[in-house]
């Protein structure tokens, strides 16, 4: 177990003869349950991406096309220090916030008043300042996953801790939020980029015990001859880290979540070129037993860091149950949820690496982009990818995904050698060199609307800077997102138009959600520094002339003025 340290509001209030807040006195407390995460009311945003199918959608509609130019700031607070990329939740009028460190709070969501806080003792030597992106809530309970690889069940209203236990071992980190199937907390780690036997996968917790029920490894350990890792012992098989958070259909009674790519990065470095699986997939697993019911994995034998381990949103298309997810590559993957069965892939067309099938399945890579040793390549992106952490959002009214982009590519990636020795490892990049893309000459960031029917890019918006934040969409007609150079924008969603701009203290960096309290609704911008997106080296490199504030970590909300 860790240590920790508990700062409880309505304890403290007692302590100086102060009443607590209503809500923590009276046992009004309602527990979130498994109906409520698939379908949540419509004021409260209950997981990393609002609800079960990752939509980032929000059926508000009190700020709407006609409203948003109203919009102002209702209330702020400020973050710990360190690595920001939170998406906050809120339930019943309660906001709660993962801050870099360790820490988690919750926050009175109309007023912005702290109402209790945890605050982890990192273990001696963990890098200060890591992240956490969110997190989840069900029961009476909060579920924190900590930058050390624990899981904290925390209690909702007065943030004491119910239970804690380890994700992972010595090495090992979290920054994905948490998300609840079939009663269970379910999250991914990372760490993976040494050659040891501790590999990274998923894992599965008891919500109420903290129990482990399961974990899957990402990483096969196929035998010899069986292999997909060119004959790699087990301990040699790098990679396949999981940083970003799982989606959930009940119906299907399946998990999804991705895997990263292999390590390291490249063939030449790893010294084979067979599929290496589990990497670079989509996996559906049984949420009862964390067994790989199907898999897709996307480029078989990835061998440029492109990849493809993020969001899957849970849509029907063709009245069949399906996903669309997007990796680094903004290419829109698309699929059967039930049989993992690939539709057709629609391509952005930015990217100069590989070429898909019709089927919508990896054909080949392009003549020129798998490296040989210390010999520089050309290609787009950069490892930093078109698209990464930032989650796109989809609405159901134009039925389309709402993609923040990052347009770069780089012009001297090179390999080197890694050493296949127990103990060894890493990503076998020896230099790279960030590069506009030709094809942008002036504009690094794009905010694309695009059909996940047909493919047809109903709109896009060019910016001078990476866009910055997730996307969050709206019943009322709206699109949200933020850039570097500390932009915040609504758009139309169905022409792209600027509806609302305002400019921030610091970058939009994180997931903006909605919520509403008592019939008044608020949008919430995370904004801050560093992570891991790298979000600093491409401005900083291709657009030097654009500065933001070395810190300044917050939650800034907005709402309409009140109306006397």
């Amino acid at each position: 177990m860790k240590l920790k340290s508990i700062v409880s509001a309505a304890a403290l209030l007692a302590v100086l003869g102060t009443a607590a807040p209503a809500w923590a006195q009276d046992d009004a407390f309602t527990p979130v349950t498994d109906e409520m995460l698939s379908a949540p009311a419509d004021g409260d945003w209950l997981l990393w991406r609002r609800a079960l199918d990752s939509w980032g959608y929000s059926p508000l509609e009190e700020i709407n096309r006609d409203t948003v130019s109203d919009l102002t700031l209702a209330w702020g607070w400020s973050m710990e220090p360190g690595w920001q990329e939170t998406a906050p939740i809120v339930y019943d009028g309660v906001m709660y916030l993962a801050n870099p460190d360790g820490i988690a709070q919750a926050l009175d969501a109309v007023t912005g008043d702290l109402l209790w806080e945890y605050r982890r003792e990192m273990p001696e030597g963990f890098r200060p300042g890591m992240m956490s992106r969110g997190l989840a809530i069900y029961g009476d309970k909060v579920f924190f996953a900590t930058p050390d690889a624990g899981l904290v069940a925390l209690d909702a209203v007065t943030g004491q801790v119910v239970w804690e236990t380890d994700v992972a071992g010595e090495g090992k980190t979290v920054t994905a939020a948490p998300v609840i199937a079939d009663g269970k907390v379910i999250v991914g780690y990372m760490g993976c980029f040494g050659f040891v036997a501790d590999k990274c996968g998923v894992a599965a917790f008891d919500t109420e015990t903290g129990d482990e029920a399961w974990r899957t490894i990402t990483v096969s350990d196929a035998p010899e001859g069986e292999d997909t890792w060119g004959g790699m012992p087990y301990v040699l098989r790098g990679g396949g880290d999981i940083w970003t958070s799982a989606s959930y259909d009940p119906e299907a009674d399946l998990v999804y979540i991705g895997s990263s790519q292999a390590k390291p990065w490249a063939r030449v470095s790893r010294g084979q070129d067979d599929a290496s699986l589990y990497t670079s997939s989509t996996l559906a697993l049984d949420p009862e037993t964390g067994e790989i019911e199907w898999f897709r994995q996307y480029i078989p034998g990835e061998t440029n860091d492109m990849d493809e381990a993020f969001e899957h949103i849970l849509v029907d298309i063709d009245g069949e149950p399906s996903y669309v997810n997007m990796g680094k590559l903004a290419i829109l993957w698309r699929g059967n949820r039930e049989t993992g069965e690939p539709y057709p892939a629609f391509d952005l067309g930015w990217q100069d690496q590989i070429d898909i099938t019709d089927e919508g399945t990896f054909a080949n890579y392009r003549e020129g982009k798998i490296a040989e040793l210390g010999e520089p390549i050309t290609m787009c992106p950069s490892t930093t990818g078109f698209r990464s952490w930032r989650s796109l959002a989809y609405s159901p009214q134009t039925r389309a995904v709402y993609i923040p982009m990052s347009i770069n590519c780089d012009t001297g990636m090179t390999y080197g050698e890694v050493e296949m020795v127990e103990g060894g490892g890493g990503n076998g990049q020896v230099g790279s060199t960030r590069a506009i893309h030709p094809d942008s000459p002036d504009n690094i960031g794009r905010f694309v609307a695009m059909s996940i029917d047909t493919g047809e890019v109903l709109w896009e918006n060019p910016s001078r800077s990476p866009a910055n934040t997730a996307m969050l969409t709206t019943a009322g007609g709206l699109v949200f997102g933020g850039d570097w150079d500390r932009h915040m924008y609504a758009w139309d969603e169905e022409t792209g138009e600027v509806l609302w701009e305002t400019r921030l203290p610091q970058a939009a960096q994180g997931y903006p959600i909605a919520y509403a309290v008592d019939g008044k609704q608020y949008v919430a911008v995370p904004v801050g520094v560093g992570g891991y997106s790298w979000s600093s080296s491409v401005p900083s490199q291709l657009t030097p002339e654009i500065k933001r504030p070395s810190s300044g970590n917050a939650v800034l909300v907005f709402a309409l003025p009140d109306r006397g």
